[in-house]
């Protein structure tokens, strides 16, 4: 019922977007039109400019998404205490029986919806806003995309500290990889499938939970799994100004790609360190958090110090795709995985260096640690 209620609601906003665009902010509601930034990254710059209207646009919606998760969280938490017979008995209780003990699709397949990732509102005005676009996608990754049965594993850096990107570029990734883009899906913390609002968020762009036995069923279902290697544990490590990606001791999903027989693409996202102001204030106590409760608490600031992320053009380029075999099938070893890992390392930070001076980056360098 509620997800119904959450559908109904998003369609009646597409259909007053639509209507008033043109009276107020000509960006507060785009549509799917890509014709304004290009799905295919071109200007170069690490930051950008954009107009007033649309800056208060994307501050709207970006906040105003957040607000919706806290008091939907709130909601849900308190709710039954305060309202047990209406809120808790009638929303909170169905809701989290179904979700929790039935329709568990973060576990499966996920439920992605196209239609939310590519023409919601507010996702098109924050990809406006951020410029967000995709470099030239490589032949051999093209090739791969026009075969028979493509299937890649996609392993994104670096996280960033919110990781927008992941959120917005779903909906784009059809415009790049037609065939391979219906059958991909994000691997996303557990935590974010207990969030009221958020899990819903969550699984309709395409998110499933980062266990492995779920990666490994999507892998053997033929489906295609993208993957931030370095986690919550980059996510902390964020700030803004530096390309810091966590991924020495990050070698599972190359061991994955190996026994599955999987490709793996090197992402990297330009942009994604620089979308918040960041501190290190308490990284202690937030590194004792994280690694002790399983939950990462960054302390930045964006658009006028809000949720909102700063004005910063975001490309999104990706490598040729890299297949490892080990000697044994499906059985890689020590050494075969180390150097695997290594090689993977190789490209990305190679992949980093090719891009860098055309997307106003030359004066930074890649630190994987």
């Amino acid at each position: 019922m509620l997800v119904c209620i959450v559908r109904l609601v998003y369609y009646a906003t597409e259909s007053i977007s639509q209507a008033t665009e043109s009276r107020f902010f000509p960006f507060f509601c785009a549509t799917n039109d890509f014709s304004g930034m290009s799905t295919q990254a071109g200007a170069a710059g690490t930051s950008s400019s954009p107009p007033a209207s649309l800056a208060i646009s994307a501050f709207l919606w970006g906040n105003g998404t957040y607000a919706i998760c806290l008091i939907c969280s709130l909601l849900f938490l308190f709710g039954p205490f305060l309202f047990p017979r209406t809120l808790g008995l009638f929303v909170v209780l169905p809701y989290l029986s179904w979700n929790l003990f039935f329709k568990r699709d973060e576990l499966r397949f996920g439920s992605p919806w196209p239609n939310f990732s590519r023409n919601h509102p507010g996702f098109c005005c924050l990809r406006r806003y951020l410029e967000l676009g995709f470099g030239k996608i490589p032949e051999k990754l093209v090739e791969l995309d026009a075969s028979d049965e493509p299937q890649a594993i996609f392993a994104v850096s670096p996280h960033g500290t919110g990781s927008d990107f992941r959120i917005l570029m779903d909906g784009m990734l059809s415009q790049n990889l037609p065939n391979m883009a219906p059958k991909i899906r994000s691997l996303a913390a557990s935590i974010l499938f207990r969030i009221p609002f958020v899990r819903e968020m969550a699984l309709w762009t395409g998110c499933v939970d980062a266990r492995r036995s779920v990666a490994e069923n999507l892998l053997d279902a033929k489906l295609s799994i993208l993957v931030v290697p370095g986690g919550m544990d980059e996510q902390i490590r964020t700030e803004h100004g530096k390309e810091i990606v966590y991924l020495k001791n990050r070698k599972g999903f190359i061991k994955l790609a190996m026994r599955k027989r999987v490709s793996v693409v090197p992402v990297y996202v330009f942009g994604s360190s620089d979308m918040f102001h960041t501190s290190n204030v308490l990284f202690g106590a937030r590194y004792w958090i994280l690694k002790n409760l399983k939950m990462c608490i960054p302390i930045a600031s964006g658009l006028w110090g809000s949720f909102c992320p700063l004005p910063v053009k975001t490309t999104i380029v990706m490598g040729e795709p890299l297949l490892f075999i080990p000697k044994i099938d499906g059985q890689p070893n020590d050494d075969e995985l180390d150097a695997a890992h290594k090689a993977f390392m190789t490209a990305l930070e190679k992949l980093f260096d090719e891009h860098k001076r055309a997307l106003g980056y030359v004066d930074r360098k890649l630190e994987i640690i």
